[in-house]
């Protein structure tokens, strides 16, 4: 994490806005907020599915807005 966090000049905060359970499964629907050292806002929207036993988590699968990264997170200078 730390290379992307690298990217920041605010600290990030997430919020989670819904959680949905069934099952083995967790889904959190959460908002990030942090400003770049750019000065670009970075806002993600993310959506969290996670598989739960015996109570850890053995899977997760992410979606964002991948478009977001791109425009506004930079690939780290040599």
């Amino acid at each position: 994490m730390a290379p992307l966090f690298a990217n920041f000049a605010t600290r990030y905060t997430n919020h989670a806005t819904r959680f949905i359970a069934e099952d083995d499964f967790v889904v959190v629907e959460c908002r990030g907020n942090v400003t770049t050292k750019s000065g670009q806002p970075y806002n993600n929207s993310y959506c969290y599915v996670c598989r739960m036993s015996g109570g850890k988590l053995t899977e997760l699968t992410e979606y964002l807005d991948t478009e977001l990264v791109t425009k506004v997170l930079s690939a780290p200078k040599d």
